[in-house]
């Protein structure tokens, strides 16, 4: 499950910042990857997709790529255990 959730986030992450999903790089800072409007277009569409709610003060301590993916993780795995 892990390996596919990451997979979709990959996928979003690449279609919202406009990345190669390939480069898509867990340890990019947030503000290297793109700016506000992305990553506000980016939690949307996470959400929508993966059926979680994502608090501002959650995203607020978020810097990198690898903050946000383990914050998708801990609000998608409740419901998958």
């Amino acid at each position: 499950m892990a390996a596919d959730l990451q997979t979709v986030v990959r996928s979003l992450i690449a279609k919202h910042f406009e990345l190669p999903e390939g480069e898509v790089d867990f340890a990019m800072r947030i503000e290297d990857a793109g700016d506000s409007l992305k990553l506000s277009e980016l939690v949307i569409a996470l959400e929508q997709r993966l059926g979680i709610r994502l608090p501002d003060s959650a995203l607020a301590r978020v810097r990198t790529l690898g903050d946000l993916w383990e914050l998708v993780q801990a609000k998608v795995a409740p419901s998958g255990t």
